[in-house]
């Protein structure tokens, strides 16, 4: 098992929702490759291919839960607390790396039914401080998200 983390928690839970907009609001292309590497169909034409791939993720998954996370806290704090501000609920999940569904690197992986475990509070100038550290030498432990 591994575990993810977020700031703040999703507006949209339902994964092929969630999806859907990444691919037509957001224009994020590599939505399709991953997904259609997640079931098991390999390379697909993208011309004819979001909706039935979508489809076939809909057909085996229904309605199943998905979840943006970032692999560390950090992370998460880099590239999304500045939207939630001082104060942030930072949420741990754990799940299974078999369902990673999309893998944008560190600023996201959406995770397919994600456990949650835990919810605390984030400093979201964590990163900035974290960087402080390693530039001034000063202790790694100094600085804890």
């Amino acid at each position: 098992m591994a575990k993810g983390y977020r700031i703040g928690y999703s507006e949209e839970t339902v994964a092929w929702k969630v999806m859907e907009f990444e691919y037509t609001e957001l224009g994020n292309e590599q939505t399709l490759d991953d997904l259609a590497n997640f079931l098991g169909m390999g390379m697909v034409f993208k011309e004819l291919s979001w909706r039935s791939t979508l489809q076939e993720f809909r057909r085996r998954y229904g309605d199943a839960r998905g979840v943006w996370l970032c692999k560390s806290q950090a992370d998460a704090l880099l590239w999304y607390g500045k939207y939630y501000g001082e104060g942030a609920a930072i949420l741990e999940y754990e799940y299974d790396p078999r369902n990673v569904v999309i893998e944008l690197g560190p600023d996201g992986t959406f995770i397919l039914d994600p456990k949650f475990i835990k919810e605390g509070w984030a400093d979201p100038l964590y990163p900035l401080k974290r960087d402080l550290a390693r530039i001034f030498r000063w202790p790694r432990n100094l600085f804890k998200p």
